[in-house]
């Protein structure tokens, strides 16, 4: 009979590289993507409601809306306050296209060393949504409210530019940390406060009287699937690549 073989472990195998960076901000805990791919029913609703408002909002000036949103802007005038109004002026020039271009291109140029398809997503976003939003404001083509605005208000009422300007911004920034900062701590922090500025720009919209409530919420559920489609362009782009100039750390295998 022939001798068992036996085989020999090396003591001492050769380190596998992995990625570091990526772990995080290619594959967080949650996207808009994966958000509305895991509830087809959210998803379906989301866009049935947008479809809705805006039909709604495009058929005698939003009339059938007035009902919801006339009482809200009556109250909302009614209880403003200097020091309200401050804050909300504060929080509305979070959404002005000075600053998320201005953010957005300063954001890049420090992304860009790290993962330049980040920064990339982050340039398109700021530069394509104008276009989305003056092509969905032409088509509705609704009045802005006439319910003591706080200052001079231009062009279609709805959806809200702002919002969905600030989502365009914000809505990329958990990722741009992840890049930095490889914590999950840090990430879901930078989740709560960039959901908490869109919000904020959403209300102070509405506070200032430029927009009606369902303007500002055709916003948020526009900005949603926005950035669910800027989501995805990232995703198929950057896992078909790796990033230019990764971050790796060793492990030895096991």
């Amino acid at each position: 009979m022939s001798a068992p073989v036996v085989e020999h472990l090396d003591p001492h195998p050769p380190p596998i590289a992995r990625p570091a960076v990526a772990l995080l901000h290619r594959d967080p805990p949650l996207t808009p993507t994966r958000f509305f791919f895991h509830r087809k029913i959210v998803f379906v609703v989301t866009i049935g409601l947008v479809v809705g408002v805006a039909v709604a909002a495009a058929v005698n000036g939003g009339s059938v809306l007035l009902p919801v949103d006339r009482p809200v802007a009556e109250w909302v005038a009614s209880a403003r306050t200097p020091r309200w109004t401050h804050l909300f002026n504060v929080g509305s020039h979070l959404g002005d296209n000075v600053v998320v271009f201005s953010l957005a291109a300063g954001l890049a140029a420090v992304t860009w060393r790290r993962c330049r398809y980040l920064a990339l997503a982050l340039l398109a976003a700021a530069a394509v949504r104008p276009t989305v939003e003056f092509v969905l404001k032409a088509v509705v083509s609704r009045t802005r409210p006439e319910i003591e605005p706080l200052g001079d208000f231009h062009g279609p009422s709805h959806p809200s530019g702002h919002p969905l300007a600030a989502a365009a911004l914000w809505g990329l920034m958990p990722a741009v940390a992840a890049v930095h900062i490889r914590s999950r701590i840090v990430w879901w922090g930078t989740v709560g406060l960039s959901a908490t500025i869109v919000v904020v720009v959403a209300a102070a919209r509405v506070y200032k009287g430029a927009h009606y409530l369902t303007d500002v919420v055709a916003s948020l559920a526009w900005a949603g699937l926005y950035l669910a489609c800027v989501q995805g362009t990232f995703d198929r782009l950057h896992h078909e690549r790796d990033c230019r100039r990764p971050q790796h750390e060793t492990q030895a295998a096991v």
